[in-house]
């Protein structure tokens, strides 16, 4: 497992006071080369060679955050 490509993400400032309604969310984008911000997507450009693959990956990793945190 190699993973050589992150996006990191840092969360809009406001979000929380939007605790119903995400559409107002302005999270800020970057590629990096390392983790950074509040939350890192960082996989191996190897073996995730799709889009569909990536939804695929990220729905798990949401199924396993969901007995963690709040709806």
């Amino acid at each position: 497992m190699a993973q050589n490509f992150w996006i990191n993400i840092t969360l809009d400032p406001n979000a929380a006071a939007r605790t119903t309604d995400r559409s107002g969310d302005n999270h800020t984008k970057a590629l990096g080369g390392s983790a950074s911000g509040d939350l890192t997507l960082s996989y191996d450009t190897a073996k995730i060679t799709s889009q569909s693959l990536l939804r695929s990956a990220v729905a798990a990793a949401l199924q396993q955050a969901a007995g963690i945190l709040k709806p």
